[in-house]
């Protein structure tokens, strides 16, 4: 049953970036991920105010303060940089790229945690973005990226990363579906004013397209995914991990099979040594057996 759970996770999960390029054909991305997120809000909040109700509270006022500074790190900035490149950057790449989140973390964690990266992390951490570079530079050389839509994506993942450490520093009282539900509302609610600012280029087309691509980015991947990978997590936070190490693959199968990406060899090395350094920095370190081993 984990194996089912786990590949339903992690096809969903990497299924996002696909989603999204067959959504904006119909919608202006900015418009789509502010009522994508507005109606994922109103779910997740009728689901726990209303059918959850005896086990939800709301937040105090100081963890309001915090909620507010994950919306913005989690939601606002990361999806507004995502949402940059989905127009100018593969599908494919973008998949490599944002998998480096967890080696973006490892670092950002040392910084601010004071957590220093073991041998393997670093190692691990060089390796994956070697894998990157062996991606993007074809990329970038037969215009399938742009330096500004890569530029976006780097400010994504570490304003996610950003996100998940201040989440370990405040520690909030709410339970993590409480806390997910409400960054989530106040991440929609601050897409308003972006909308609002972008009203030149907003546009939606309510076709065949826009529904079914909207409805898979609110059900499959905002609802059914977190929901799966919060039930993972439960069970064995080491195990729900691993099937990380698939999205990156995963997404850029699917950009291939979907969107008729085109397979380089460039590409494959480059998600070969991003996996490759993604497992690698999972490696335990002990100082006991290279003490030994010195002997």
């Amino acid at each position: 049953m984990d194996i089912v759970e786990g590949l339903f996770f992690a096809l969903f999960w990497a299924s996002a970036t696909i989603a999204t390029k067959f959504a904006v054909r119909s919608v202006d991305p900015f418009l789509l991920t502010c009522i994508r997120f507005l109606v994922v809000a109103v779910i997740l909040l009728l689901y726990n105010y209303g059918i959850r109700k005896k086990h939800s509270r709301l937040p105090t006022r100081c963890e309001w303060g915090t909620l507010l500074i994950l919306g913005t790190l989690n939601i606002l900035v990361y999806m507004s940089g995502f949402l940059i490149a989905i127009k100018t950057v593969s599908a494919g790449l973008i998949s490599l790229v944002m998998a480096a989140n967890p080696l973006i973390l490892i670092i950002l964690s040392g910084i601010f945690l004071h957590k220093q990266p073991t041998p393997y992390q670093w190692t691990g951490i060089i390796i994956s973005f070697a894998g990157l570079v062996f991606a993007t530079i074809p990329n970038l050389a037969h215009n399938h990226a742009t330096l500004t839509g890569l530029i976006a994506l780097v400010i994504a993942n570490i304003s996610i990363s950003a996100g998940s450490v201040y989440y370990s520093r405040s520690k909030p009282g709410l339970p993590k579906m409480l806390v997910n539900t409400w960054q989530i509302t106040i991440g929609g609610l601050l897409f308003l004013p972006v909308i609002w600012f972008n009203k030149a280029n907003n546009f939606i087309h309510p076709d065949l397209n826009f529904f079914l691509s909207f409805a898979w980015l609110v059900v499959p991947v905002s609802i059914i995914a977190y929901a799966l990978w919060l039930h993972l997590l439960h069970k064995d936070p080491v195990k729900a991990s691993g099937w990380l190490f698939l999205t990156p693959a995963l997404g850029y199968l699917m950009a291939v099979i979907i969107l008729h990406e085109t397979v380089t060899l460039y590409g494959v090395m480059g998600a070969v040594l991003v996996i490759t350094g993604l497992m690698y920095s999972r490696r335990k370190y002990s100082t006991a057996s290279v003490g030994k081993s010195a002997k």
